[in-house]
């Protein structure tokens, strides 16, 4: 409102980076940056915070998880001896999102091995909850407004500009609580509609606040037995669950984690500075590789590969080396920062190997001179040596399946979905699939198409329940000769590190490859379509609850009846929204429709389960049945192997399994 002007959340976010350059006094040139995100950003979130990094005029931009972030501030905190292998929790509540995750570590190296998550909720909800759900009511109470709250929330709302103002004394009220058991907030500045001047003193207890916001920290306890049920452990097998994020500063939060999961909270480390720590931690083990594609790249004699662990928890780290140039009569050394190392002067050959000696506890800088047969620096292309002696990762892993939306060939004009990365695999990633196309393509006709799309989402669900990052079209107008049914495609997906997808299609018939990556920034959700969204999702379980109860199913019936009431109070909420709303609401309810979509599926699998068994059964008969008449050995051999194995697929109660071996059989 201060400047008159809409800004994009990139925008937003590049401008609180270019602030923070401001901060760092040394003269140094700051190209290169670690940003943190939660755990469960999507692809979107992930890229559009990278863009924000490259508005800010960053050149290298990494993302680091949060919950990585803050255990390895933890672990390297703690000196090495206090640190068994074992398992944690990360507990990560912060202002706008929430994270868990279980962290393992083992001879000194962590890894992520499962998480969940919310990215609508942190402490900004609970200050709008305040506002929305205690202050509103009370000014109710005393003035007359017909429509407070939505001139309020709306954009061109009489009262949008106060709403902030609420906000902000909503959260000084909230930080309050953390220390005293009452608070106020004062509300003024405005007239009701007879023209009364508001002017009055809200008191708060903490009582109220905790009973408020007690079912968003129980949604967040249930996201953790959901890790701790999934892999299997019992609370004792978790040594502690460490809080982290602003939000975790709320009394009521730490005790109720810790009451209902009966596993001690660990407050030990700054839970409003891990993160950034832990970042710290993360780009000292991180190489610059801006001067990649640089046309001011140093052009050397002597050019040197180097190898080593950029963190490492042993008393010496093997420095490795392959050395392209003509040696003769060089020589190298090799020097630690502080002095206390010096390898001498040695020959140098095509590879050299060096044990470096650690300092524990430290970031140990190393440099690596070349001379020549006079003792003068011979230039060449070494970055410098950096080992951080403390705790390290083995990657981070990717927060939903990544999935290929493929023909579902018994179902025509249905899709169905091929899991291509599972859920918590480590980046980078790449895989290759080949699938026979199942319509030809003439050269030339732009009516004749193929389309690769993937998803971001639970490989079991229906494809329309998942979030859309890549999606390629190949016409008949960009191929060289015509393609015919049933010739093969290799499609090849590949994610790096930071989350960019891309897509590569090979056509053998064609004998031509289009490829593209894809880095989403932006989720479009109109509220027309959301509103669309929700009523078709609303009609589509009023069908399900039908047919449940005409079949006399009470089990699933009683599933998706709750359902319905997350559905009645979705639908409620999303039709009260105005198309110009200013708030998250938009996309807090998208991400609870999806999730809605989800459980429907959840709730009928045992309906698609038997519909895919009866599939099977009838395209197995069929088969059975030609084999007799026409078979040869080699077939009913095929035939016999995929049966033999009938028992264990039919065992994981997955319709897209069972779908899969009765595609094997057609």
């Amino acid at each position: 409102k201060s400047i008159n002007e809409s800004k994009t959340p990139i925008e937003l976010s590049a401008q609180v980076l270019k602030e923070l350059k401001t901060f760092v006094n040394t003269g140094d040139t700051l190209d290169a940056v670690v940003i943190t995100i939660p755990a469960s950003f999507d692809t979107i979130q992930s890229n559009a915070t990278k863009e924000a990094g490259i508005q800010a005029g960053f050149k290298q931009v990494v993302l680091l998880q949060e919950p990585i972030a803050a255990s390895l501030a933890y672990a390297n905190m703690k000196k090495e001896r206090e640190m068994k292998d074992g398992q944690w929790l990360v507990y990560d509540l912060g202002g706008g999102t929430f994270d868990v995750a279980l962290i393992k570590i083992k001879e000194g190296e962590m890894k992520v091995l499962d998480h969940e998550g919310d990215n609508f909720l942190g402490g900004a909800d609970f200050d709008n909850m305040i506002v929305e759900k205690l202050v509103i009511p009370k000014i109710l109470e005393k003035y007359s407004f017909s429509n407070l709250e939505d001139e309020m929330k709306s954009a061109t709302g009489k009262f949008n500009a106060k709403y902030y103002v609420l906000l902000r004394r909503a959260e000084e009220a909230k930080i309050t609580l953390s220390s005293k058991t009452s608070a106020e907030i004062v509300i003024d500045g405005f007239e009701d509609e007879d023209g009364n001047e508001v002017d009055m003193e809200i008191v708060i207890t903490r009582s109220e606040f905790n009973e408020l916001i007690k079912p968003n920290i129980d949604g967040t306890i249930d996201m953790i037995k959901k890790i701790i049920t999934r892999n299997s452990l019992k609370p004792i097998d978790v040594q502690f669950t460490l809080m982290v994020g602003g939000s975790t500063y709320i009394p009521y939060v730490r005790s109720r984690v810790e009451e209902v999961l009966q596993i001690p909270a660990n407050c030990e480390i700054d839970p409003t500075t891990a993160v950034a720590i832990g970042a710290a931690y993360y780009a000292a083990t991180k190489p610059k590789e801006i001067s990649k594609g640089d046309n001011n790249k140093k052009h050397t004699s002597i050019s040197i590969k180097a190898s080593y662990n950029k963190a490492s928890k042993e008393k010496e780290e093997l420095f490795a080396a392959r050395i392209t140039g003509d040696v003769t009569g060089l020589s190298y050394r090799i020097l630690r920062q502080d002095g206390g190392y010096d390898s001498g002067i040695k020959k140098l050959s095509d590879r050299i190997n060096e044990d470096l000696p650690l300092v524990d506890g430290a970031y140990n800088f190393f440099t690596l001179a070349v001379y020549d047969e006079q003792n003068n620096v011979v230039e060449t292309d070494i970055e410098p040596i950096g080992i951080n002696s403390g705790f390290g990762i083995s990657g981070q892993p990717i927060p939903e399946d990544i999935c290929l939306e493929v023909d579902d060939y018994d179902n025509p004009g249905k899709t169905r979905l091929e899991l291509i990365f599972q859920k918590n695999s480590v980046l980078p990633l790449r895989k290759q699939v080949t699938f026979p196309l199942n319509k030809g393509m003439i050269k030339g006709n732009e009516e004749d198409f193929i389309i690769i799309n993937i998803v971001e989402g639970s490989h079991l669900a229906l494809p329309q329940s998942n979030k859309g990052i890549g999606f390629l079209k190949v016409t008949g107008n960009q191929i060289k000769r015509d393609v015919a049914k049933g010739s093969d495609v290799e499609i090849t997906l590949s994610i790096t590190e930071s989350r960019d997808l891309t897509i590569s299609i090979y056509l053998n018939m064609a004998d031509q490859e289009f490829k593209q990556t894809f880095n989403p920034k932006v989720r479009h959700t109109p509220i027309d379509y959301l509103k669309d969204d929700v009523l078709t999702l609303s009609e589509s379980l009023d069908l399900e609850i039908q047919e449940a109860t005409a079949k006399e199913d009470y089990e699933t019936a009683g599933a998706l009846n709750k359902l319905k009431k997350e559905m009645d109070t979705v639908s409620e909420e999303t039709e009260n929204l105005t198309n110009d709303d200013v708030t998250d609401k938009r996309y807090q309810l998208e991400d609870k429709k999806r999730k809605i979509a989800q459980e429907i599926d959840s709730a009928t699998k045992s309906k698609r389960i038997q519909q895919v068994k009866a599939h099977y059964f009838e395209i197995k008969k069929e088969c059975s049945e030609m084999l007799d008449e026409n078979g040869n050995d080699h077939e009913r051999k095929t035939y016999n192997d995929i049966v033999a194995q009938e028992e264990a697929f039919f065992a994981t109660n997955s319709p897209l399994k069972i779908q899969e071996k009765s595609d094997e059989l057609h």
